[in-house]
Protein backbone atom coordinates (compact mmCIF):
# COMPACT_ATOMS: atom_id res chain seq x y z
CA UNK A 1 0.00 0.00 0.00
CA UNK A 2 2.88 2.36 0.76
CA UNK A 3 4.26 1.75 -2.74
CA UNK A 4 0.93 2.71 -4.29
CA UNK A 5 0.91 5.96 -2.29
CA UNK A 6 4.47 6.65 -3.44
CA UNK A 7 3.54 6.09 -7.10
CA UNK A 8 0.41 8.21 -6.73
CA UNK A 9 2.37 11.07 -5.13
CA UNK A 10 4.97 10.99 -7.88
CA UNK A 11 2.22 11.13 -10.51
CA UNK A 12 0.55 13.99 -8.66
CA UNK A 13 3.82 15.89 -8.44
CA UNK A 14 4.49 15.41 -12.16
CA UNK A 15 0.94 16.01 -13.27
CA UNK A 16 0.79 19.36 -14.90
CA UNK A 17 -1.54 17.71 -17.37
CA UNK A 18 -2.46 13.84 -19.93
CA UNK A 19 -4.88 11.48 -21.51
CA UNK A 20 -6.26 9.02 -18.95
CA UNK A 21 -5.20 5.38 -18.73
CA UNK A 22 -8.73 4.17 -19.38
CA UNK A 23 -10.20 4.13 -22.92
CA UNK A 24 -12.89 6.71 -23.77
CA UNK A 25 -15.05 7.46 -26.79
CA UNK A 26 -14.16 11.08 -27.57
CA UNK A 27 -13.71 13.71 -30.27
CA UNK A 28 -11.73 16.87 -29.65
CA UNK A 29 -9.98 19.94 -30.96
CA UNK A 30 -6.98 21.53 -29.35
CA UNK A 31 -3.91 23.69 -29.61
CA UNK A 32 -0.35 22.63 -28.82
CA UNK A 33 2.06 25.44 -27.95
CA UNK A 34 3.95 26.85 -29.77
CA UNK A 35 2.38 26.39 -33.23
CA UNK A 36 0.20 23.34 -33.86
CA UNK A 37 -3.52 22.82 -33.95
CA UNK A 38 -4.74 19.28 -33.45
CA UNK A 39 -7.70 17.01 -33.95
CA UNK A 40 -8.08 14.02 -31.61
CA UNK A 41 -10.35 10.98 -31.69
CA UNK A 42 -10.54 8.30 -29.00
CA UNK A 43 -12.47 5.03 -29.15
CA UNK A 44 -13.17 2.12 -26.85
CA UNK A 45 -12.51 -0.99 -28.92
CA UNK A 46 -15.17 -3.72 -29.05
CA UNK A 47 -12.85 -6.46 -27.80
CA UNK A 48 -11.48 -7.05 -24.30
CA UNK A 49 -8.52 -9.45 -24.29
CA UNK A 50 -8.52 -11.44 -21.05
CA UNK A 51 -11.34 -9.21 -19.78
CA UNK A 52 -9.27 -5.99 -20.00
CA UNK A 53 -10.72 -2.89 -21.69
CA UNK A 54 -8.89 -1.73 -24.80
CA UNK A 55 -8.93 1.52 -26.74
CA UNK A 56 -7.36 3.49 -29.55
CA UNK A 57 -6.44 7.20 -29.57
CA UNK A 58 -5.67 9.00 -32.83
CA UNK A 59 -4.18 12.48 -33.11
CA UNK A 60 -3.62 14.60 -36.23
CA UNK A 61 -1.64 17.86 -36.07
CA UNK A 62 -1.74 20.73 -38.55
CA UNK A 63 -0.50 22.90 -40.33
CA UNK A 64 2.76 20.92 -40.07
CA UNK A 65 1.57 17.35 -40.48
CA UNK A 66 1.94 15.02 -37.52
CA UNK A 67 0.01 11.83 -36.81
CA UNK A 68 0.07 9.52 -33.82
CA UNK A 69 -1.91 6.39 -32.94
CA UNK A 70 -1.86 4.88 -29.46
CA UNK A 71 -3.41 1.59 -28.42
CA UNK A 72 -4.36 1.20 -24.74
CA UNK A 73 -4.93 -1.81 -22.53
CA UNK A 74 -6.42 -1.20 -19.07
CA UNK A 75 -4.73 -3.59 -16.61
CA UNK A 76 -6.03 -2.44 -13.22
CA UNK A 77 -9.22 -0.37 -13.63
CA UNK A 78 -10.11 0.55 -10.06
CA UNK A 79 -7.42 0.55 -7.41
CA UNK A 80 -8.55 2.46 -4.32
CA UNK A 81 -5.93 4.93 -3.07
CA UNK A 82 -6.89 7.29 -0.26
CA UNK A 83 -10.59 7.05 -1.05
CA UNK A 84 -10.00 7.86 -4.74
CA UNK A 85 -9.67 5.49 -7.65
CA UNK A 86 -6.54 4.92 -9.70
CA UNK A 87 -6.32 3.07 -13.04
CA UNK A 88 -3.15 1.51 -14.46
CA UNK A 89 -2.66 0.60 -18.11
CA UNK A 90 -0.21 -0.17 -20.91
CA UNK A 91 0.10 1.62 -24.23
CA UNK A 92 1.85 1.33 -27.55
CA UNK A 93 2.21 4.42 -29.75
CA UNK A 94 3.29 5.02 -33.34
CA UNK A 95 4.19 8.53 -34.52
CA UNK A 96 4.83 10.23 -37.84
CA UNK A 97 5.88 13.85 -38.36
CA UNK A 98 6.80 15.57 -41.60
CA UNK A 99 9.32 15.52 -43.15
CA UNK A 100 9.65 11.75 -42.81
CA UNK A 101 10.20 11.19 -39.06
CA UNK A 102 8.72 7.90 -37.85
CA UNK A 103 8.97 6.04 -34.53
CA UNK A 104 7.14 4.46 -31.65
CA UNK A 105 7.01 3.83 -27.91
CA UNK A 106 5.79 1.16 -25.49
CA UNK A 107 5.01 2.18 -21.94
CA UNK A 108 2.72 2.39 -18.97
CA UNK A 109 0.28 5.01 -17.76
CA UNK A 110 -1.84 5.69 -14.73
CA UNK A 111 -4.78 7.92 -13.90
CA UNK A 112 -5.87 9.09 -10.49
CA UNK A 113 -9.45 10.34 -10.13
CA UNK A 114 -9.82 13.72 -8.44
CA UNK A 115 -12.49 14.31 -5.79
CA UNK A 116 -15.71 15.79 -7.22
CA UNK A 117 -15.68 19.60 -7.35
CA UNK A 118 -19.39 20.42 -7.57
CA UNK A 119 -20.51 19.46 -11.09
CA UNK A 120 -16.90 18.89 -12.21
CA UNK A 121 -14.95 15.67 -11.96
CA UNK A 122 -11.44 15.04 -13.16
CA UNK A 123 -8.39 12.85 -13.39
CA UNK A 124 -4.65 13.38 -13.08
CA UNK A 125 -2.69 11.23 -15.50
CA UNK A 126 0.93 10.31 -16.16
CA UNK A 127 2.62 8.06 -18.70
CA UNK A 128 6.17 7.02 -19.49
CA UNK A 129 7.31 5.12 -22.58
CA UNK A 130 10.49 3.69 -24.04
CA UNK A 131 11.19 3.51 -27.77
CA UNK A 132 12.53 5.83 -30.44
CA UNK A 133 11.33 8.92 -32.30
CA UNK A 134 13.89 11.44 -33.62
CA UNK A 135 13.81 14.59 -31.44
CA UNK A 136 17.35 15.96 -31.57
CA UNK A 137 19.41 14.28 -28.87
CA UNK A 138 19.51 10.51 -28.44
CA UNK A 139 18.38 10.67 -24.80
CA UNK A 140 15.32 12.79 -25.65
CA UNK A 141 14.51 10.46 -28.57
CA UNK A 142 14.44 7.31 -26.40
CA UNK A 143 11.73 8.37 -23.92
CA UNK A 144 8.20 9.66 -24.17
CA UNK A 145 6.26 11.12 -21.27
CA UNK A 146 2.88 12.70 -20.79
CA UNK A 147 1.53 14.48 -17.72
CA UNK A 148 -1.89 15.96 -17.45
CA UNK A 149 -5.23 16.78 -15.98
CA UNK A 150 -8.61 16.25 -17.58
CA UNK A 151 -11.68 17.98 -16.16
CA UNK A 152 -15.12 16.59 -17.00
CA UNK A 153 -18.47 18.40 -17.11
CA UNK A 154 -21.36 16.27 -18.34
CA UNK A 155 -20.35 15.12 -21.86
CA UNK A 156 -17.49 17.59 -22.25
CA UNK A 157 -13.91 17.60 -21.00
CA UNK A 158 -11.04 20.05 -20.93
CA UNK A 159 -7.65 18.40 -21.38
CA UNK A 160 -4.44 20.17 -20.25
CA UNK A 161 -1.22 18.33 -21.09
CA UNK A 162 2.53 18.61 -21.19
CA UNK A 163 4.49 15.89 -22.95
CA UNK A 164 7.72 15.14 -24.77
CA UNK A 165 6.42 16.92 -27.91
CA UNK A 166 4.63 19.94 -26.45
CA UNK A 167 5.46 22.39 -23.72
CA UNK A 168 1.70 22.86 -23.25
CA UNK A 169 -1.37 21.45 -24.96
CA UNK A 170 -5.02 22.33 -24.32
CA UNK A 171 -8.05 20.67 -25.84
CA UNK A 172 -11.83 20.55 -25.62
CA UNK A 173 -13.37 17.08 -26.01
CA UNK A 174 -16.85 15.76 -26.55
CA UNK A 175 -17.46 12.34 -24.91
CA UNK A 176 -20.16 9.85 -25.78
Amino acid sequence: MKRLWFIALIALGWALASAPAYPENSFGLGYAYPTAGELTVGAVLPFAPLGMDSGLDLEVRYPRLGVSAAGKLLLLPSLAVGGQFMAVGLYGELRYASPGSFGGYLGGDLSWDLPAMGPLSGALSAGLGLGYFPKGSLLASLFSYELGVRLYYDQFAVDLVTNDRDLFRAGLLYLW
